[in-house]
């Protein structure tokens, strides 16, 4: 659970101004020598001050844990107050008792400081210090990656920044004095910057490398601005169903699982941008596999439910290798009826996840794998119809969005546009409640065509992208179907769709014609 802490300064008063330039001189030099050491920001606040009480506290920790198989080569762990998420970050690191690894990365979020990519320590920072004394700071690594634009960070992400200095302690008391590299990353590093910083640590990971991602996950309640959820006994098991779900995508190695269950329901996992930098880094230079050592909440330890964190602890256990390049996505066909299957699936597992909150998405991700059509780079259109009373009362379109460009793969292009048409601007946005209520359809598209002019619309085959004046309106070909129109009716609809007269069709307008795969569940 997140401390708040209060920093004060204090001034040296020099009362004497005898021998001023002597004091003066060794102020300076002591400065310049510890200002190489970066000294503990959150000791006595989220860990014990006090050496023995803080190695005691670990080590009752670590000892909860199991050591038992292969010392892991990554770890998520938690990097709340001992107090609450102590047990946690314990069962995750305590597997790495005996291992003597060469090299540190650590990969935490910054919570003080808004940037993307990775922040370094300052060139001159020659080890990070503990009650339980200094981590030294692989200055080599260091430099290596500062050249690099991925980790053009503000070095002052890392002077307040808790979510590194958590770690070292149990870091200390499993591979001791190891060298590290400390990296804070920032809160706008997109998934296509994570892969781009993880390709680069690539060319630092192998034998003797541990990589420690540093995450709470789901932080709930008024403080965090995040309540989708009742506050009474029954948040813990959904936090800790939640959390599994979410820290399962990790242990798969599944990057895109993992950052798109975050995206599509806005959980608040304060690390998911170095955790999606190390599965990056997982999915393309490890052999090996992953494990949930532990899910937890504060509120087991303060039974206060109104302000709740949940904590995952996650192993790796394995080996790095070379970066593997992803291979190029397939070429589109038609789908099969287990493909059809598994999108109308996703997208609403994708409503759900997004309305509720919770892990179907996830859980969606584990049961299938984004292989085939589902790989391919496809433009598509989730349609959610109102179905029985609900449509004889207020009509059976619900909300439609999509993509006609085939720019991204089809997983990815159902999920964006579910989450869109859930908050089709036609409509009142979709809840919760209404679940129940609506059937899904999928369309997938086939690549545009133009044709020369309005005779060559086949109504029924056909959808039709109409665009004139620098306007552009689209129908997919099941409304011709549905509604019984005639062409000139159909073309009239999509003219005033486009914003445009009625009868705007008949001179000076584009079309361009697709044919779709159209599938869903009754309704």
């Amino acid at each position: 659970m997140s401390s708040t802490l209060r920093f004060s300064r204090g001034g040296l008063i020099n009362r004497c101004m005898r021998n001023s330039a002597l004091i003066l001189g060794v102020l300076m030099f002591t400065n310049t020598v510890r200002a190489e050491v970066r000294p503990p920001a959150v000791a006595g606040a989220f860990y014990p001050g006090d050496a023995r009480q803080l190695e005691g506290e670990v080590r009752g920790f670590l000892g909860a844990g199991k050591r038992a198989g292969q010392a892991p080569v990554a770890v998520i762990a938690p990097h709340a107050g001992y107090v609450f998420s102590g047990a946690t970050a314990g069962k995750a690191f305590a597997p790495l008792a005996g291992s003597k690894p060469t090299r540190v990365i650590i990969l935490g979020p910054s919570h003080f400081a808004g940037f993307a990519g990775g922040a370094l320590p300052d060139p001159d920072v020659t080890a990070f210090a503990t009650p339980l004394g200094e981590m030294p700071v692989d200055r080599d690594a260091v430099a290596r990656l500062a050249k690099l634009p991925e980790f053009k960070g503000p070095a002052s992400a890392q002077v307040r920044e808790h979510s590194l200095e958590v770690e070292l302690p149990f870091l200390q008391a499993t591979v001791g004095a190891v060298p590290i590299v400390p990296i804070v990353v920032g809160h706008a590093t997109d998934r296509v910057l994570a892969t781009a910083m993880a390709r680069r640590l690539a060319e630092l990971v192998g034998p003797g490398t541990v990589v420690v991602a540093s995450s709470d996950f789901t932080h709930h309640g008024a403080a965090y601005d995040y309540r989708p959820f009742g506050t009474d006994r029954t948040l813990g098991p959904t936090l800790i169903a939640l959390a599994r779900s979410t820290a399962g995508r990790a242990a798969a190695v599944d990057p895109l699982g993992f950052s798109q269950q975050i995206e599509a329901s806005g959980d608040t996992v304060c690390g998911a941008r170095p955790i999606t930098v190390l599965l990056e880094l997982l999915a393309h230079a490890f052999q090996g596999t992953g494990a949930v050592a532990d899910v937890s909440t504060s509120a087991e330890v303060s039974g206060d439910w109104s302000q709740v964190v949940a904590y995952a602890g996650v192993n790796f256990a394995g080996s790095w290798g070379p970066w593997r390049d992803d291979s190029a996505p397939p070429r589109p066909t038609e789908l099969s009826k287990p493909e059809e299957s598994a999108v109308v699936e996703l997208a609403r597992a994708t409503l759900a996840t997004h309305l509720t909150h919770q892990g179907q998405l996830a859980d969606w991700f584990a049961a299938h794998p984004v292989a085939g059509n589902l790989a391919a780079l496809s433009g598509v259109f989730v349609t959610v119809n109102n179905k029985g009373l609900k449509a004889r009362k207020e009509g059976k379109l619900r909300g439609c969005i999509g993509t006609m460009e085939a720019h991204e793969p089809l997983v990815d292009a159902v999920i964006d546009a579910a989450v869109s048409a859930a908050h089709d601007p036609r409509f009142p946005e979709l809840a919760a409640s209404e679940l129940a209520e609506v059937a899904v359809e999928v369309s997938v598209l086939s690549p545009m065509r133009p044709v020369s002019g309005s005779e060559d619309i086949v109504l029924g085959k056909h959808g039709v992208l109409l665009t004139k004046s620098g306007r552009r309106a689209v129908f997919l070909p099941q409304v011709a179907t549905e509604t019984g129109w005639d062409l000139a009716t159909f073309l009239s609809a999509l003219s005033q769709k486009a914003g445009l007269a009625p009868d705007a069709w008949r001179s000076g307008a584009r079309f361009e014609v697709f044919t779709a795969q159209v599938f869903g569940e009754e309704h």
